[in-house]
């Protein structure tokens, strides 16, 4: 039976998934309103996603899921690279890298196929925490095989694996949690804007070096940002309600929005962006309805339905063709 409560937090989570991603497709980031808007964002929806993706992992039929998560990924790297190497004539992505969006599905592989680890190694937890902030003095190309970002939010994973449901519990069980949890929010919030932190140590995608920054303080930050995420994940869930609702529809299909909704910020781009995108505030309204609109429509079960029975499909046959050539 699913959990409502996680459900409505993957349904606010995958919201603003999308209007992040339609606030950078009108350069957000550029305008001061919107760049704080989008720092808020980024500082805790993936390190949530992540969190939550670590309390519903399961090790039942863990090669099963792995491989259904593969396809899906190979799937869409080919969906949304062909129509691009059909007009520009050039692969969007190296062989080894996933196409934008697409990192989570391959983070959340590695993250999987951690868990038989995670679940039996002592202080996985700190282990976790201490790799993530020396993954910065990773040297090479952060994007590749989605390195960077795997190791950034690792913890996030390893506590929601270890101890997501003992955590979400403490909240429910906490009378003043939503109070709280504003003045937690409002805090952290405060601290990263007033930080004047570069956008991109959000993304958790780039080594210390390719920050411009050395080793020592690069840490301090990653180590920073792992306790503002932190304390705005614990902030944001609780404010989360247990009622059954229309979120909780959208966060149970929160997987066909994720892998669908970079197709209508495609269409955006090159329909409105280039061509007659109006001036704030109405572009931020009109971003925040197609960010609604497109999350309303991607929700239909139909979207998630498809995607999960050729996953499922296409996994099952691959299992039994690999299983007979071994036999």
């Amino acid at each position: 039976m699913r959990d409502p409560f996680i459900d409505n937090a993957k349904g606010v989570l995958i919201t603003l998934v999308v209007l992040g991603h339609y606030l950078e497709a009108i350069s957000g980031w550029k305008n001061p309103y919107l760049s704080a808007g989008l720092s808020i964002i980024y500082l805790f929806h993936m390190p949530a996603f992540v969190f939550l993706a670590g309390v519903t992992a399961k090790r039942e039929r863990l090669g099963m899921r792995v491989t259904n998560i593969a396809i899906i990924l190979i799937l869409f790297q080919l969906a949304y690279g062909i129509p691009i190497i059909l007009i520009s004539g050039e692969w969007p992505t190296g062989l080894s890298q996933p196409y934008w969006i697409l990192w989570f599905l391959l983070s959340l592989i590695w993250w999987m196929l951690l868990i038989p680890l995670i679940v039996r190694v002592p202080y996985a937890f700190t282990i976790s925490i201490v790799t993530a902030i020396l993954g910065g003095l990773y040297p090479g190309d952060g994007y590749q095989l989605s390195i960077m970002r795997t190791l950034t939010f690792l913890p996030f994973f390893v506590w929601g694996t270890l101890h997501g449901n003992r955590t979400i519990a403490a909240l429910q069980a906490c009378a003043w949690r939503r109070l709280l949890a504003i003045a937690l929010f409002a805090t952290t919030a405060a601290i990263l804007i007033f930080s004047g932190l570069g956008h991109r140590w959000l993304y958790g995608s780039f080594s210390y070096a390719h920050m411009g920054v050395d080793d020592a303080p690069g840490m301090m930050i990653r180590a920073a940002l792992l306790i503002l995420s932190s304390a705005s994940l614990v902030a944001f869930l609780g404010c989360m309600t247990t009622k059954r609702s229309y979120l909780s529809v959208v966060g149970h299909n929160s997987l066909a929005i994720f892998v669908l909704h970079g197709f209508a910020i495609i269409i955006f781009e090159n329909m409105i962006v280039r061509t007659a995108l109006p001036e704030l505030p109405w572009s931020f309204i009109l971003v925040v309805l197609a960010s609604l609109m497109t999350t309303l429509i991607l929700a239909h079960p139909f979207f998630n339905t498809s995607i999960r029975a050729v996953a499922i499909n296409l996994s099952s046959l691959f299992l039994k063709t690999t299983s007979r050539t071994n036999s």
